[in-house]
């Protein structure tokens, strides 16, 4: 094999190398979102749903959805004042951190009777900041008000940290702050309604409207797994190019040929064959996309300027200030980097696939000539 063909071979493994890499970063960011977003619908207004959480928390005892607070910008320290933190802190009902989906490295949420009266939860960056060459019992001041760590999560990775603005976030009890309306509420996803219907029914159980934004997780969850099938979709399509571009060659050949016709009849055949091989496994591919309806225009789903806005709005979303913690923000963060790194992948396999198909196809092409 000549040395050009060796070049070949070794610039479609290198490129294909890279391809894989943006692959396996998709399908990891794709996990890693389910991971730090909950599987739920969000309700949510930054100045309040017009529900107390007194109210909330009533209905949050019997397990039908989690509440949070409208938040505000506090300054911590330790028990001795000697460290103080700019963080965020948000009153909660007791079983919001299972809805949130927050993982806890000490301790756990706090309790519906937990018997302190300010109770909370951290983020492992404030407990190491504050606590560090510290052990037993934490307890911090907040705005010169003395809390008791009940438990330390999970801060998250990178993407995490972007969509909550890197700003550590407390999570508190509801006792002495009842009255404070509630920011957003946690539903418990239903696979078998929509969300709307959900919201619906939650209005009339606490008999009070909720307008407000809706953000249905589980969708977005969905659709996160769409784009990295997708991906797939588009790095298949240059098989079913290339079997296309194959079977009509062998229909050109076939109506050109001058050969017996039993020889041209197989020729034709050969070409029908892959035509409808290829048909077939455009068909299983285009199997592997389940894009949720809501994220699609509802007149033609080639719509571009649908899609932009789409975009666009995911980046406002990422650079709004109004909530710190905000899964929202969170989602976009990840669906724009997994989209990013399939936008990278795609290219390079398909450079990839066409550098061996040249190295194997030009050391051919020398041997016919040469013999």
């Amino acid at each position: 094999m000549k040395k050009r063909n060796i070049q070949f071979l070794m610039w479609g493994v290198i490129y294909l190398s890279f391809s894989a890499f943006f692959f396996f970063a998709a399908a990891f960011l794709s996990g890693n979102l389910k991971k730090h977003t909950p599987a739920a619908i969000e309700l949510y207004n930054a100045q309040g749903l017009n529900v107390s959480m007194e109210q909330a928390a009533s209905f949050a005892e019997r397990g039908w959805f989690a509440a949070a607070s409208v938040g505000e910008k506090i300054q911590v320290t330790d028990l001795e004042e000697s460290k103080s933190v700019t963080a965020y802190y948000q009153t909660t009902t007791s079983n919001y951190g299972a809805y949130a989906n927050l993982h806890f490295t000490e301790g756990g949420y706090f309790s519906a009777d937990v018997s302190v009266e300010y109770a909370v939860v951290i983020p492992k960056s404030l407990s190491v900041e504050l606590f560090a060459e510290k052990s037993g019992k934490k307890i911090l001041y907040m705005n010169e008000i003395q809390a008791v760590v009940c438990g330390v999560y999970e801060d998250g990775d990178l993407l995490v940290q972007l969509g909550s603005a890197n700003i550590p976030v407390i999570y508190g009890n509801a006792w002495k702050s009842s009255d404070l309306p509630a920011e957003h509420l946690l539903l418990e996803a239903d696979a078998g309604k929509a969300a709307i219907q959900q919201k619906q029914e939650t209005a009339v159980i606490m008999e009070t409207p909720l307008e407000g934004e809706m953000n249905d997780f589980g969708r977005l969850h969905q659709l996160g797994d769409s784009i990295l099938l997708l991906g797939f979709f588009f790095s298949g399509l240059w098989f079913i190019f290339r079997f296309c571009i194959f079977s009509y060659h062998k229909f050109i050949s076939a109506y050109e040929c001058k050969e017996p016709n039993a020889k041209r009849g197989f020729t034709a055949f050969l070409g029908l064959g892959v035509f409808f091989f290829t048909v077939i496994g455009f068909g299983f591919l285009l199997q592997l996309v389940r894009i949720p309806a809501v994220y699609l225009p509802e007149n033609n789903i080639f719509d571009i300027s649908y899609y932009g806005q789409e975009v666009l709005n995911g980046i406002q979303q990422m650079n709004t200030d109004c909530r710190i913690m905000d899964f929202s923000r969170i989602c976009a963060v990840y669906l724009c980097t997994e989209a990013g790194c399939l936008i990278l992948a795609v290219p390079f396999f398909w450079a990839g696939c066409q550098r061996l198909r040249r190295g194997f196809l030009h050391g051919s092409i020398k041997e016919v000539k040469h013999f």
